[in-house]
């Protein structure tokens, strides 16, 4: 079974700096893609993913194809920039929204706090400030107000697992209370009162040397919880002995209370890797490819992750202009396709807006991208 692409769209394109999409489907069938959008400041300071005045924005569509032509705002904070909003669609119809902030400041109000370590345009210095939940009962009509997350100065880029009694499993990153040897572990937060309030519920340790970050959960078929990062230590790639950034899983069979040891795969790239599970029970990994040629790729597993060796990579396209692409999230639409939301610049322009890949699901090798 392949996986053909059939079109590239885009979702938001208005000159605004727009990033680090997320997509999901609401309670009246409608897709709702929420994004980062920041001024576009290339050519005053270059290209930074830190920005004082980023906010969480938000489009919607029937079908997947057409899209609103303007963006509504999920939350905006006056003293914070808004980093990776992400959204799940919960049992009972919630939208269940995370995100993390930035704080910025003058370097030489704040160059003795160890806080502030983040370099934000080679002029002022960042810290982040943790990670919060907003919810939405209209089908994100509205929104609440953000809560913070209690669980110290961590960061968030993924999807959250409902449990069967409605809890929710979520999977955090950059730890920063407690330990100072620099190393990024992955922690899953439990809460069960819809991001009120939380419980530590495991540490997932990288091995010696490599950091995790921005993981995505999956749940496959049997139950299994599956942990999908990135990596920041560089890895051979087999086919050519280059240096690359390798996906690392790992495996919980008691609903993320434990969980195995980290394990190298091998797909690469300093993006995260987004899974899907299908309607028909197999995963759809994506993501966004900071290598040449610059783009998209994907690869389908079995629902359970078992058989690695079967899995192809696909590129679904390759025309970015660079490596500041991909941060890809996946769903079915209603007349069976996929519908890969990233966010993208082509070889021929310097513009970052928020792209799609409509795809085919077929074992058929032909390609008709328009």
């Amino acid at each position: 079974m392949g996986i053909i692409p059939v079109q590239h769209i885009v979702i938001c394109k208005d000159g605004q700096y727009n990033s680090f999409p997320n997509i999901v489907v609401n309670k009246e069938g409608a897709f709702v893609a929420a994004f980062r959008q920041a001024p576009d400041r290339q050519d005053t300071y270059g290209l930074q993913h830190v920005d004082p005045s980023s906010k969480a924005v938000y489009v919607t569509s029937s079908d997947g194809e057409t899209w609103s032509p303007e963006t509504k705002v999920l939350y905006d904070d006056f003293l914070y920039g808004v980093q990776d909003p992400c959204l799940n669609a919960l049992s009972d119809g919630t939208l269940f929204a995370t995100c993390f902030m930035w704080k910025v400041a003058e370097r030489e109000d704040v160059q003795d706090d160890p806080d502030y370590d983040y370099r934000v345009y080679d002029k002022w210095l960042g810290k982040r400030v943790g990670s919060y939940t907003l919810r939405s009962k209209d089908g994100g009509i509205s929104w609440d107000r953000p809560i913070p997350v209690g669980l110290g100065r961590l960061s968030i880029r993924g999807n959250v697992v409902e449990s069967a009694d409605g809890s929710l499993l979520v999977p955090f990153y950059n730890e920063s209370d407690g330990t100072q040897d620099g190393v990024s572990r992955v922690i899953i937060g439990l809460t069960t009162d819809r991001g009120m309030t939380w419980t530590r519920r495991a540490v997932i340790e990288p091995e010696q040397g490599y950091g995790l970050f921005e993981p995505n959960l999956y749940r496959t078929p049997s139950g299994k919880l599956v942990m999908f990062a990135r990596c920041h230590k560089r890895s051979p790639r087999p086919e050519d002995g280059s240096e690359a950034y390798p996906l690392v899983t790992a495996e919980s069979f008691d609903d993320g209370l434990t969980w195995s040891a980290p394990i190298r795969r091998p797909y690469y790239s300093p993006s995260p890797f987004h899974p899907l599970r299908l309607r028909d029970g197999r995963l759809l990994l994506t993501y966004g490819y900071r290598f040449k040629p610059y783009g998209i790729r994907a690869v389908l597993l079995d629902g359970e992750c078992e058989r690695w060796p079967e899995a192809t990579e696909t590129n679904l396209r390759e025309d970015g202009h660079g490596g500041d692409i991909g941060y890809t999230s996946t769903v079915e639409l209603h007349d069976g396709r996929v519908l890969i939301v990233y966010y993208y610049s082509r070889q021929d322009e310097r513009v970052r807006y928020i792209a799609g890949t409509i795809c085919e699901l077929t074992k058929e090798r032909r390609m008709t991208v328009s």
